[in-house]
């Protein structure tokens, strides 16, 4: 429910939300989250004394990785952000760009996050990535926008087929096999399937390859494949662009080979603007993972069955990112729309 302050200066109308990987595993329990409100991709109408102004949420604060929007405090998930709520939030906001297609604000977070993982990663040829999401699927278009040869591996067929069927790769393979041998990888999974991912990738990797843990490994996890290392502390080692060069750990694969682990936490405001560039030159492209938008009040039914029910019984049936559009009638939902730009959503009252 929102309260009379919610629009006072300072505060931001959300006006588009994606929903997450990390939001389906809080909702399933299995993160120590205690955000009540969740979401934190995103796009908002940001108020101050100097004007109105479209944002994206940056939700890592830059300087303290612990601080994060719809995880440590409330998030985005309704038609309001107080600006009382994350004075962290409002010091990292990002310039939208008029020319977003608004729907595809919800993918600037993630690709920023992607990009940022190809950065720490920077592998040479051929790349294997774990998962079936959102954020594998962008993992494999940026690899394939690279040049490099890229193979996506999921467990499960049918999820495979939807990919195929949406055209989201072009010349990537979509393969529930291990691939060959590999200069790079990402573990794109949560935390209930990343360590099996991880225990499949790492005896394919070539001396001097790179692994990125872009998810599913939080503090004190470990891998009896890595020695030890705590694969949340790699994660942590690079937060929102820093260090530069990032930092990696090395240790000994399986095959007695010596490969990089890295990871991250947050992204930086450049990574935002990046991904915002990329989604304006190929918005087509792009679009094609945006498989559903539903009104705010259909959002958490919405939620709550792809977080907990089987993907036959979910009531989006397969899905990529789902985006939440608060402008929307209560009770409704639409098709993904690439004509509406940032600057031509309507000002809220």
């Amino acid at each position: 429910m929102e309260d009379r302050n919610d629009r006072a200066e300072g505060s931001l109308r959300v006006l588009r939300a994606g929903i997450c990987g990390t939001d389906l595993q809080i909702q399933r329990g299995v993160r120590g989250d205690v955000a009540a409100v969740l979401g934190h991709e995103g796009l908002a109408e940001h108020r101050t004394q100097a004007g109105v102004r479209r944002v994206i949420f940056n939700p890592v604060a830059a300087d303290d990785q612990d601080v994060i929007l719809g995880h440590s405090f409330d998030g985005i998930f309704r038609r309001w952000f107080p600006a009382a709520d994350g004075a962290a939030v409002l010091r990292d906001l990002v310039p939208a760009r008029p020319d977003l297609p608004a729907d595809l604000a919800a993918l600037v977070e993630p690709l920023g996050a992607v990009l940022y993982g190809w950065d720490l990663v920077d592998a040479p040829g051929p790349v294997g990535i774990w998962g079936g999401g959102t954020t594998a699927v962008l993992a494999a278009i940026v690899g394939e926008l690279r040049g490099s040869p890229v193979t996506l591996v999921h467990t499960r067929k049918e999820r495979l087929d939807y990919l195929r069927g949406r055209e989201v790769l072009t010349t990537g393979v979509l393969t529930t096999r291990s691939p060959g041998a590999l200069t790079g990888a990402f573990v794109c999974l949560p935390r209930e399937a990343a360590g099996q991912a991880l225990a499949s990738a790492l005896p394919l990797l070539v001396d001097g390859a790179t692994v990125d843990l872009f998810g599913g490994f939080g503090r004190g996890a470990a891998h009896r494949l890595t020695g030890g290392v705590d694969l949340g502390e790699v994660r942590r080692a690079n937060a929102s662009g820093f260090p530069v060069p990032g930092h990696r750990t090395t240790v000994t694969s399986p095959a007695g080979r010596r490969v990089n682990l890295t990871g991250h936490r947050g992204t930086s405001a450049d990574h935002l603007l990046r991904a915002q560039d990329l989604l304006c030159r190929q918005p087509e492209r792009f679009g094609r993972l945006l498989s559903h938008v539903y009104s705010l009040e259909e959002a958490g039914a919405v939620l709550h069955s792809m977080a907990t029910d089987r993907p036959g019984n979910r009531v989006t049936g397969e899905h990529l990112k789902v985006v939440i559009d608060p402008t929307l009638p209560a009770g409704t939902s639409r098709a993904p729309d690439l004509t509406t730009l940032v600057h031509e959503v309507p000002c809220g009252l």
